[in-house]
């Protein structure tokens, strides 16, 4: 499968022996990125992006999750799986990662074109972006949960920290060609994990928020499946801020990596500016 952004620099290396190397399109990030500094820089930032574009990313998020959540919650009326408990739960969670694995690439494409160009793409052509890397975004986001719950099964803090970890799966999949993209996650997030967290905990504990406390009191306060999935489809819409903050920290977090290896790649690929 190729990369959204055709045209660009690609480059690959080896890690170590008897391993795959690792292919990386280069020109996604070509853009002016300011490096990593600190937690208040990136949740500013991200929250500008969120909300100057935020007809861009709820068009991208409810074209998706409205009729999928309606339908769900149409089926689960039609087999009498009731709104709480275990069951509902579970359906929720999992029509959450099948149908995140098409917005997240489909967002993270407009707001690259958007740091790049000025504009955002059509809802069209983002989706049809995202459709392209949803396979790949799906398993890759599915291994994501399962080492996430293996850790936490543990503790809560190795749970944490395996999120952290994986933190840049998804923009790794939706930029980058790359063989191993939890790997690729483990590698980029090295010795920037205590900024990662501190910048994305304020935002999980909203979701969170999102999640535990506004569907259970809606659930509780009108017993209704259209509002239920209604909400739910407009907090995927509120947790697009987090898609805008984890791909800044990508972007300011790789920077310096593009700009080191610009000279080689220029040299081996003929590239005349």
């Amino acid at each position: 499968m190729g990369n959204f952004w055709s045209g660009g620099c690609v480059c690959a290396h080896s890690d170590g022996p008897g391993k795959a190397a690792t292919i990386r399109h280069m020109r996604a990030i070509d853009i002016p990125v300011e490096p990593f500094r600190s937690a208040p820089q990136i949740l500013v930032r991200s929250a500008a992006m969120f909300f100057s574009n935020l007809s861009f990313l709820a068009a991208v998020t409810l074209i998706v999750y409205l009729p999928a959540k309606l339908g769900l919650q149409l089926a689960c009326y039609a087999l009498d799986v009731p709104t709480s408990g275990i069951l509902s739960f579970v359906l929720l969670d999992l029509s959450d990662l099948v149908l995140g694995a098409l917005v997240a690439p489909a967002a993270i494409y407009g707001l690259v074109e958007l740091l790049r160009s000025g504009k955002t793409p059509s809802v069209a052509e983002s989706l049809r972006r995202g459709r392209a890397r949803w396979g790949s975004m799906l398993w890759n986001q599915f291994k994501v949960e399962i080492t996430i719950m293996l850790w936490g099964a543990l503790l809560i803090v190795p749970g944490v920290m395996a999120m952290v970890r994986l933190i840049f799966v998804e923009p790794v999949v939706a930029i980058e060609d790359v063989t191993d993209p939890l790997e690729r996650s483990r590698e980029l997030t090295r010795g920037h994990r205590w900024r990662i967290f501190l910048t994305i905990a304020p935002l999980g504990l909203m979701e969170l928020v999102g999640s535990f406390v506004v569907l259970n009191r809606l659930e509780d306060a009108v017993h209704s499946r259209v509002v239920m999935a209604v909400a739910d489809s407009l907090l995927a819409v509120a947790a697009q801020w987090m898609t805008a903050a984890v791909l800044l920290l990508y972007l300011s977090i790789r920077a310096p990596e593009v700009r080191a290896a610009s000279p080689v790649r220029t040299r081996r690929s003929g590239y005349r500016g």
